[in-house]
Formats: structure tokens, C-alpha cells, sequence
């Protein structure tokens, strides 16, 4: 197969340049302020990196489940069924995730992390993961946003290489007014401020 076929369609990819991990984490709780009723996949690179982010969202009261590599067969297909019956609207998850699991319903993917691989010190973008983790939304014909957070030059560089690889224009977003406006289009009914 082509790497140029294997755009998603239905699927708007974005970038956001943010200054620090801890700005990242605001944009994150500023999704479940502001999007509250959106189902959301957020990937992470380390399984540090997603018990930080689930920690920091149970301080303001949002519900977010961890699904990383190590589980149990049932507990990871516990998690899953949770996250299909809307028992909590946010998954965080290792690339563990990003292959083969169908939630249709998932409105978001955010790239907490540009999905990379080191390699002998250096970092390449890992174009499988960029793709298999925004394949997690738009799924049976529906629309999807999909987020990749950026802070480091190094970031900004590996979206351009994944970009040139799969042959797409990958846009960058200012703010998150600028991405809530953009799911407010593609979700009508979404729920604008808690």
C-alpha cells in the first residue's frame, strides 16, 4: 500500500505549539472544561508521562483511565469496555493502544508526545504510530480531530518529516479557542463551557 493512501479520510490533523510540559497539561484540562462531552484519546511516549497526566487531571475532578503496556488481557478489555459505555471520556494511553482498537465514538486523538523513536541517541518520527494513533478517531465514516502537541524545536521538526511522509498539509492551531471553534463545527451539539 501507499504511504500517500493512507490519509485518513474524515480525519483533520492539527498542531499546537505550546512552551513547556506543564502548557500542555493546561491545554489538556482545558479540553475537558471547555469539550466536556468529547471522547478523548490521549497518547503519550512514556508510562510516566500518562500517570503524570492522570494524576493532575484527578485534581480538577476529571475522570481519565490509563491503558499501558504490562495490563492483563481482562483489564485492558475492562478499561476499554469502560471507555465505550462512557464510564469516563478520556484514555490515556501508551502506543499500546494505537493499533487495533475500534471505539467509533472517539472525537479526539492528542499527541501529548510527537510519536518518535530514539535510535542510537537520535530521534526519527515514527510515521506507523503518528498514523495508527490518529486512526483512532474518524473511524466507520465519521469526522475526527486529531491534536499534536508540540514544545521543543525537535517536535516541530519531526511533524514537518511526517507531514512530507505522508504527502498532507498538517496545520498549526494558535490557541484552543482556535481548536474548540473547530470542533464546535465538526461536534454542533457539543457541550461549549461547563
Amino acid at each position: 500500500m501507499k504511504k500517500e493512501s493512507l490519509r485518513l479520510k474524515g480525519v483533520k490533523n492539527y498542531t499546537v505549539q505550546l512552551a513547556s510540559d506543564d502548557a500542555k497539561l493546561q491545554f489538556i484540562e482545558q479540553v475537558h472544561l471547555r469539550l466536556e462531552r468529547s471522547m478523548t484519546m490521549v497518547f503519550v511516549n512514556k508510562k510516566d508521562t500518562a500517570s503524570k497526566l492522570q494524576a493532575r487531571l484527578a485534581k480538577r475532578g476529571v475522570k481519565a483511565t490509563i491503558l499501558v503496556g504490562g495490563l492483563q488481557a481482562a483489564d485492558r478489555d475492562n478499561i476499554i469496555d469502560g471507555f465505550r459505555k462512557l464510564e469516563f471520556t478520556t484514555l490515556i494511553a501508551t502506543n499500546v493502544l494505537a493499533r487495533g482498537i475500534d471505539v467509533p465514538e472517539v472525537d479526539l486523538v492528542i499527541s501529548f508526545d510527537v510519536p518518535m523513536r530514539q535510535i542510537y541517541g537520535w530521534k526519527e518520527p515514527d510515521y506507523a504510530n503518528f498514523m495508527h494513533r490518529t486512526g483512532r478517531t474518524g473511524r466507520y465514516g465519521t469526522d475526527g480531530l486529531s491534536v499534536t502537541l508540540m514544545q521543543e524545536e525537535t517536535d516541530s521538526s519531526l511533524m514537518e518529516d511526517i507531514a512530507k511522509y505522508y504527502q498532507m498539509d498538517i496545520p498549526a492551531v494558535k490557541s484552543f479557542e482556535e481548536l474548540e471553534e473547530i470542533f464546535k463545527v465538526m461536534r454542533p451539539g457539543a457541550k461549549e463551557d461547563v
